[in-house]
Parts: structure tokens; sequence; C-alpha cells
């Protein structure tokens, strides 16, 4: 796309938006005819950069507002979402509060529309702020700009859209029906409120077998009457709210994000029903896929664990989580659904590390490690949200004057060499059953979970972890060599078959070939979780491999069968081998028993 000059009025207009932020950047880039394409008149994207079409400007009437449209999208690189980490966390938060206004699934349209919405309030806010603070008497340019803007959409869209315009009557101090008409439209037909069920919800596979079906039930019918509650919409009083979020947030966007979707979403997803067209134009044009760093942070997030408040006015005055007040409180098939465009593998191992990160134990009785210099990396922006005990204050004052979370604060990043404890090695070979009796780690797995807590904390202390997913005979997946990667761990753990249950007996003696026997200085375990089926791990189906486990055994400092097996036909031969046996009542109690083991092997 062709690139007009910034010069003569633009470039003052460019000049007078940096100095109204107190911000220097490279300069915005003209590029008439752009916007038709990109659905809006201007847009930014990460790493920093702003684009405007100054053709679709002039014909949206703001032609004489450009320092407004430049301050604009320059707030969105100052303020909200300021870094695209926060952008993502962000996203997630509006992800959330979608999936429990009852929405079917996480539609990208929606959650861009939604967090497009909400750091617009935030931006343009501050905007008129900063302009009134400067010019004195009079409007500020931003009002002007978006009297222009919204001109064409005041008596069109629905009720979310009425919403969001009387907000700005509200925070402008404008007369009502200014910006949109002075009473909201009519509620489109509502449809019967429905819960996504105990049996679709991730958090499903942690249930228990047909014993706890009618627990299941009644929760659903629960949530139901919650959602029915939650859902309805008051759109003079929503405004009020949402006006005074705008004002409370003001410098925590991601934090403010849950509030500002408990209040909008409930409007998405009953316009969507209706077919009410959604409000456009987004300008954001970031569209790179998450990493695996990024997913990793975004998740590690609390305040992406806070349970959702319920709105004021709306049910009871306590807070109320959308996944039992634990974890991210998205599920998995919800947070691949989220992140669809980024690698699938990197998804699974970020939900299960964080959901994992609550049960991980401290590290005891860890041997000291060999001195050695602290290798230094490169200087990182630190984002709201990372651990205090992280900010690099020399760096951060170098930085700017002015401190501005996500912004002008930096952390100190270190290489990833540092050495492992040198008087004491831990390895844990974990080996998981995926057939078809288990849950599927893509729709949520207590036992996948379980081995996660296992795996990090094995990590936590120094050592190392090697995975094999095991199902029918030939179904064996996994890691040849111990890693101390977390996410190739998990990647390995979240193999699922789906078959019968064949111990991988072969694999078991083919691993131990000319090893001796365990030290104090070299500690070996074994943890096998499986739900049945483990005779065959004895030579069951496999004589001439008998005695590979008791020989294998010989080998470890500890060999443990984590198992729900309610027949118990395992034991005597776990016994006789020289195995532990835990025993799980069901499937939702691997964690526990994962979380307690893991403090066990690592003191």
């Amino acid at each position: 796309m062709k690139t007009a000059p910034l010069e003569g009025e633009a470039r003052r207009a460019w000049e007078d938006a940096q100095e109204l932020w107190g911000v220097h950047m490279h300069d915005a880039e003209l590029q008439p005819g752009a916007g038709a394409r990109h659905g809006a008149p201007a847009w930014f994207r990460f790493p920093p950069a702003i684009v405007v079409d100054p053709r679709m400007v002039a014909a949206l009437g703001g032609e004489d507002e450009m320092e407004s449209v430049f301050a604009h999208e320059l707030g969105h690189h100052a303020l909200a979402p300021g870094t695209r980490l926060d952008a993502l966390k962000i996203r997630h938060q509006l992800a959330r509060t979608l999936v429990a206004a009852g929405a079917s699934s996480v539609r990208d349209d929606d959650v861009a529309m939604l967090s497009n919405l909400w750091t617009d309030l935030l931006v343009n806010a501050r905007v008129a702020l900063l302009q009134r603070r400067r010019d004195g008497a009079g409007e500020p340019g931003i009002v002007r700009l978006s009297r222009a803007l919204y001109r064409s959409s005041r008596d069109t869209g629905g009720r979310l859209w009425w919403v969001y315009l009387r907000t700005y009557e509200l925070l402008w101090n404008l007369p009502a029906g200014t910006l949109c008409a002075v009473d909201p439209p009519s509620a489109p037909p509502q449809r019967a409120a429905t819960a996504r069920s105990a049996g679709e919800k991730t958090r499903a596979g942690y249930r228990g077998r047909d014993d706890r079906l009618r627990e299941a039930r009644a929760e659903a019918e629960r949530t139901a009457r919650e959602l029915a509650e939650a859902t309805i919409t008051r759109p003079g009083l929503d405004a009020d709210t949402l006006a005074e979020l705008v004002r409370t947030f003001a410098g925590d966007a991601v934090a403010g994000a849950l509030r500002f979707g408990v209040l909008m979403a409930p409007y998405v997803v009953a316009e969507r029903a209706a077919g009410v067209p959604m409000p456009g134009g987004e300008c954001s044009a970031d569209e790179a896929p998450a990493g695996a760093g990024e997913l990793g942070r975004v998740l590690a997030d609390r305040r992406l664990q806070a349970p959702l408040p319920a709105p004021t006015g709306r049910g009871p005055a306590a807070a109320r989580s959308a996944g039992n007040g634990s974890g991210q409180a998205l599920g998995i098939s919800e947070t691949l659904e989220l992140y669809a465009s980024a690698d699938r593998d990197a998804v699974i191992a970020a939900w299960y590390r964080s959901e994992a990160a609550r049960w991980v134990r401290p590290v005891t009785g860890r041997a000291a490690s060999a001195p050695s210099e602290e290798l230094p990396g490169p200087v990182e922006t630190w984002e709201t949200g990372d651990d205090l005990a992280d900010l690099d204050w020399p760096a951060t004052l170098r930085a700017g004057g002015v401190l501005v979370p996500g912004i002008t604060t930096r952390r100190r990043s270190y290489l990833a060499d540092d050495p492992l404890p040198r008087d004491t090695s831990i390895t844990l070979d974990l080996y998981i059953d995926s057939s078809g009796s288990m849950p599927n780690p893509q729709t949520g797995s207590p036992a996948v979970l379980a081995g996660t807590i296992l795996a990090l904390s094995i990590l936590r202390g120094g050592g190392r972890v090697r995975v094999a997913s095991f199902s029918g005979r030939g179904q064996v997946g996994g890691s040849e060599e111990f890693s101390r990667d977390p996410v190739r761990i998990v990647r390995d753990l979240a193999l699922f078959f789906g078959g019968g249950t064949t111990f991988p007996l072969d694999l078991l003696e083919h691993r131990s070939h000319a090893r001796g026997p365990a030290s104090d200085e070299d500690r070996r375990h074994l943890v096998v979780l499986s739900d049945d089926g483990l005779v065959s791990m004895f030579g069951e189906g496999d004589p001439d491999r008998a005695g590979v486990a008791t020989q294998v055994r010989s080998t470890l400092s500890t060999g443990t069968l984590v198992v729900l097996d309610r027949s118990r036909r395992v034991e005597p031969l776990a016994r006789a081998a020289g195995y532990e046996i835990l025993y799980l009542e069901s499937m939702d109690d691997a964690p526990t028993v994962c979380a307690d083991l893991a403090e066990v092997l690592n003191g």
C-alpha cells in the first residue's frame, strides 16, 4: 500500500499528539485508501506502529481533528492495552466473561470487538482529560472527533452500542441524546438461558463416574439459574456502571477488562442470538499468534484467575467464578478456541502448567547448588501481574522519570544455563495411561494435571523428567531422553491414543538396560498413572517379561503406582515386586495425591 508523506498539518498534528501523551515514537504511516480493507480509519499494531487512512478520516468528518486521531492510536501504545502481552491478557479476560454469559463458543470476532470497545473507552477518556488540561475551557478535540465518527451510527445497532455511546456521554458530561438516542433500543427476543452443562465444560473431565451424575446435574441446574440471573441487561444502569469502571480502572486495563466483560458479554450473547449486527472497525491490527513464552506469562497472571464479580444490581453481591474459583477459569477446550491460531501443543502445555501451579509444593531439602556467577540476560519490560521482586529499579529509572507499569518498568532476565545441584541428581520416569477409559487431555484430564504437578515439582527441585504415554500394544509415545523443558514434558503427557491398556514392558526393560542401582546422589523415581489394566506391567499377556518390573525396581529409589483400581487385582503383584500403591477413589483425586507424592519425591 502506497504511503503518503507525513508533512504539513499532518506533521503538526502528529507532533502535538506525542506531546499530549509525553511520548516519542517513530512516525505514523499515512496510507490513503487502506482503511477500506482494514475496516477502520486508523489502527495500531505490535511492535509499536500506527497507520492512518487520511482519506477515510476525511470522509467520516474528522479531517480537522487529526491530532485526536493520532492521540487515540498513541493511547493504545501508551495506556491500553499498552503492550502485546497485556492485549492478550485482556482478550483472555473477555473470553472468560463470554463463556460465563453462556456463549456457545469463544468467537474471535466477539473477543476482538469487546477488547476494542474496552481499550477505546480507556484511551478516549484519557485523551479528553489531557486535552482539557492543556486547552482549558471548550470541547476537547476527541469529543468533536467522536461526534463526527459516531453520527452515522447514532440510531443504528443494538443495546450494546447504545450502552457504549451513552457511557461516553457520561464520561464527557454531554447531555443525554448527544451521541445516541435518549432511550435505549428495545431488547431483542430473549432466548431461554442455558449453561454449558457439566459434561461440556473442561472441568467435566474432573468429574467422577456414575455415582456423581446426580451432583453434576444439580450443578448444571444451579449454573443455569445463575446464568439466567446474570444475563439480565439494564442499559441505563449498565452505562452508569461502565463509566465508573473506566474511571476506576484507568490504569489497569487487564483487571478492568473482567468487570467490563461481565457487563457487556450478556449483550453480545443476546444480540448474536437475535441476529443484531455487532460493532465493527477494530483498530488493532495485531494478528500474530501467541507464542509459547507469551502463553505461559499470560496464563500465569493472577488477575486471570480471579473469580468473576457479580455485576451491580444483578444477582448476589458475592463474587462468582466461572470455574470453581481455581485456575484461570477458562477450560482447556475454551482456551484452545481462544488461541486457535497458536501452536496447539503450546496452548495445552501452558494451560496444564497454569492449573498445576497452585498444587506444586515448595522444594524441601534441596542440596546446595554449585557456586557460580549469575549470568544476566537482556532487560525486558516488567508487566503488571509479574512478580514485584523481579522489578529492576535502576533499569526502570533509566527508562524514564515517570513510573508507568508495562511501559517504563523493567525486569532483568537471566540466561537459562544455571548449573543443577551438583551433589544430587533427581530423575522421574513418568508413565501415563492414555487408554480410552482415561479422560481426553484436550477436554480436561485430571491425570494429565496430576502428571504436570509431579513433573513441575521435580523440575523445581532441580531434577529431570521423562514421559511415556501408553495405551494398547504398540501405542506408546513420549521422549527417550530426560528433559527440563516443561512444554515438551506436558506435550508428552497430553498424548492420547484412546485404545486398550497394555503396559509397555519392552520400553521399561530397554530403559533400564545395564543400569546399576540408585544411590543418594543419583535418585531415580518411577511413577505410573493409570485407572486399570496394570496387571500387564507384571507379565500378564507377556509372560517372557514377567520379571522385568521386579528387576527394574532394584535400580530405582522409589517405584509408585497411582491407580484407580477398585478390584485391586494389581496389589499382590505390585507388592511382591516392591512397588508402592496409591489408590484413587476417582480420577478427580489424582492431583491432590500427586501433589503430596511430589513433596515426598523431592524431600
